[in-house]
């Protein structure tokens, strides 16, 4: 069984503040062209998004550098939705069996909830300190993801961001996780757009989940 995690890009949808709204406007149609085609204007962080260590490091890779290894492996989701506007290294450290042998930790805050209202913007989700994000890297992930707007508060200088792309550790940010919420040990896949220069890029994230599918196939 295969789970969307993925938020459809639109013109309405939340940009972080400062970025410019999507676009999708016709560059051919039906009538006078016989086929259609939109022409798409969005930044490189729209929706839901990779960030390469390039977005904040002067010689970070970009993603059309990195291997395809890099957008997919385990993951977990840990629901932080009742932790207050901080996940903590103790927090962390109290899920160890969780998170040691997987590749992506995903994190539930319950924005997701918010998605395509003005309330999703406000800053008060919870993202992780510094301590905390040292602790993720020395997991060895792949990656760290929300269903928030961002892994760090609003308007910071992105500690925790540069945390963990100095390490190589992918931020992923605006998922679709309340279908995967409290999943442990599941196979994920982030397939960044490939284009040149890739600073970040829209994903399109999966999850699937292989025992739902054995069981199905079963009583078939």
């Amino acid at each position: 069984m295969l789970i969307d995690m993925t938020h459809t890009i639109t013109p309405e949808i939340p940009v972080y503040p400062g970025t410019p709204a999507p676009a999708l406007s016709p560059a051919c149609s039906l009538t006078k062209d016989g086929f259609r085609e939109t022409l798409l204007t969005f930044s490189s962080h729209t929706g839901t998004h990779m960030d390469a260590p390039s977005h904040l490091l002067r010689d970070g890779r970009n993603l059309d550098q990195m291997p395809m290894s890099q957008f997919s492996g385990r993951a977990t989701v840990l629901d932080v939705s009742g932790e207050g506007p901080v996940i903590t290294e103790a927090f962390l450290r109290s899920n160890y069996d969780d998170i040691h042998c997987t590749d992506y930790v995903l994190f539930y805050t319950g924005w997701e909830e918010r998605w395509g209202t003005e309330s999703f913007l406000e800053d008060s989700f919870p993202v992780p300190d510094e301590a905390a994000a040292r602790y993720l890297v020395s997991m060895g992930l792949k990656g760290v993801g929300t269903d928030a707007i961002s892994i760090d508060r609003l308007g910071s200088p992105l500690p925790v961001h540069n945390i963990l792309l100095k390490n190589s550790v992918l931020s992923l940010e605006n998922l679709c996780l309340k279908k995967v919420r409290g999943r442990k040990d599941f196979l994920f896949f982030a397939i960044p757009l490939k284009f040149q220069d890739t600073d970040g890029a829209p994903i399109r994230a999966f999850a699937e989940l292989r025992e739902n599918y054995e069981a199905e196939r079963r009583r078939r």
